[in-house]
């Protein structure tokens, strides 16, 4: 019997389940009253989305605007991940950037850049690079540094950075800005 259930899982279709559930079971999750049981979901669905699988996009493009900041968060991550396939969410991303969570505006930025929308991304991720919340600072550096060309108009806020009191913040910021060309090595000793 356990053959069988294992020749059984092996053959199964790719794409029909993510960590065992189907992709109608992962959206029923986003309703959870249990948040981590949300976040998990949220996801999976922006893992099935990125693998392209059918009707995730949708999904994931939905959850983009979730009553749940971290369900957005992952949303907007995943949304990242799919660079210009992400442009039917286009109009929700800009919405995202109002968002009251820094860091779901970052990522909301981050996914935009690709798409031609560096005036609407970068003064979001350079604000963010001053916020208060370093999680925020840090991940906005982070976006930053994964832009790569695209940040370049955010120079003179990643060298601001590269003096962050949490000290990642500034070594994210070192590389982006020796990426750049901007710097003459990724290390603090170099000036």
């Amino acid at each position: 019997m356990r053959v069988l259930l294992l020749i059984s899982l092996l053959c199964a279709p790719l794409g029909a389940e993510h960590l065992g559930k189907s992709l109608a079971e992962w959206r029923g999750e986003l309703n959870s009253t249990d948040r981590l049981e949300r976040l998990i979901a949220a996801r999976s669905i922006g893992e099935m989305a990125i693998a392209e699988e059918s009707g995730a996009v949708e999904a994931l493009f939905e959850a983009i605007e979730h009553d749940d900041s971290g369900v957005r968060y992952w949303a907007v991550v995943a949304a990242g991940k799919m660079g210009k396939d992400a442009r039917e969410a286009e109009r929700r991303l800009i919405a995202a950037l109002d968002d009251p969570t820094p860091e779901v505006r970052v990522w909301a930025a981050f996914a935009l850049a690709p798409m031609g929308r560096e005036t609407a991304a970068l003064p979001v991720l350079i604000r963010a690079l001053g916020s208060e919340e370093k999680a925020a600072r840090l991940q906005a550096a982070h976006a930053l540094d994964e832009l790569g060309e695209s940040a370049r108009p955010a120079i003179s806020a990643l060298q601001a950075a590269t003096s962050d009191e949490f000290d990642y913040v500034g070594r994210v910021a070192r590389h982006a800005l020796w990426e750049l060309g901007a710097r003459p090595c990724p290390y603090k000793e170099c000036r």
